[in-house]
């Protein structure tokens, strides 16, 4: 819908101004609306949005913000990874990724997607975290949705900033990157954006356009996106959910984080062969196969993100893998 609409934008400015040539005395009645439309001169020129992936990012954290970035017109919004090929994402989806960090060495925006347990382990990434520091010095906003707020803390880009993450990961980011946590959709701290988790990434990125572009423009970018978030039941905040289920989250939550962090300090040796896949045949989340609990299933192992993943898997093995 966005070129439909920008096309419009363009043959109105022509007709106003074939308007204004007939009739000098007009105003030009076409055209007012379009400077409404459009709005002032951006107050700041973005032209490159670079988004960090890496093999288990949050699909939305990055897809959200790509679209609703792209809505500013003449941006380059585009991916980048550690190295050039294809990236899995936490649910599977393979994305090829044709920019690698030493190919960027300049940026008007970074933006860098959460995960879960692939995101704690690039926040060890010595290579990923010089390459952001760098970014940095030659950005105007540095970005991060949901816990991918622990890469760009792990960079010391946030300390004693105020920022915001997943619900979840809220302490991580403040009692290991030093961060000043705020419980709300999306915070600032100067060039520092940061979101809480997921859907909130799209929030961030309208205050982003609507800051760089003008709140018309904004506006325009909403009706084309059609975003007018109405969830169909209460949820989606710590704060007004119940409490058995918040707790049921975290507890999954913890028991994958105190996994990772293990596997941190020591890494077993598995016979990768014998591996059925990477993927949780439960939660179907994507597991590194020298962590998590295992079980095995007719002579083959399986790999589960937390404890509570492997005990449904024992009690009906058979209802998660799929007979042949």
């Amino acid at each position: 819908m966005k070129q439909s609409i920008f096309l419009w934008l363009i043959i109105t400015i022509i007709l106003s101004s074939c308007n204004s040539k007939s009739d000098d005395t007009k105003t030009g009645p076409l055209l007012d609306p379009t400077l409404q439309l459009i709005g002032d001169a951006p107050k700041k020129k973005i032209r490159t949005v670079g988004i960090l992936l890496y093999d288990g990012f949050a699909t939305l954290d990055a897809m959200g913000p790509h679209h609703v970035l792209k809505e500013m017109m003449g941006t380059n919004v585009f991916f980048i990874a550690k190295q050039k090929g294809t990236i899995t994402n936490g649910g599977g989806i393979k994305i090829d990724v044709h920019r690698s960090i030493e190919d960027v060495d300049s940026l008007d925006i970074l933006v860098v997607p959460g995960g879960f347990k692939e995101t704690y382990l690039m926040t060890k990434d010595t290579a990923v975290l010089n390459w952001i520091r760098r970014i940095d010095k030659t950005t105007t906003y540095t970005t991060s949705v949901c816990t991918g707020a622990w890469i760009v803390g792990a960079a010391g880009l946030l300390k004693d900033k105020n920022a915001t993450t997943h619900w979840f990961g809220k302490d991580i980011l403040k009692n290991e990157f030093g961060a000043k946590i705020h419980d709300r959709r999306w915070v600032r701290d100067g060039k520092y954006w940061s979101s809480a988790g997921v859907t909130a990434g799209m929030d961030m990125s309208v205050a982003l356009v609507a800051n760089i572009m003008g709140e018309p423009y904004a506006r325009a970018a909403l009706l084309d996106l059609e975003y007018d978030p109405q969830s169909p039941i209460e949820g989606g905040s710590e704060f007004n959910t119940d409490k058995e289920t918040v707790d049921m989250m975290r507890k999954m939550y913890s028991t994958g984080m105190e996994e990772v962090k293990l596997s941190l300090t020591k890494r077993p040796k598995v016979e990768a062969a014998k591996l059925v896949s990477f993927l949780d045949p439960v939660c179907k989340m994507k597991v590194n196969y020298a962590t998590g609990d295992s079980a095995v299933y007719k002579g083959k192992t399986y790999k589960f993100c937390s404890k509570m993943c492997k005990e449904s898997f024992e009690k009906d093995p058979g209802s998660f893998v799929a007979s042949k």
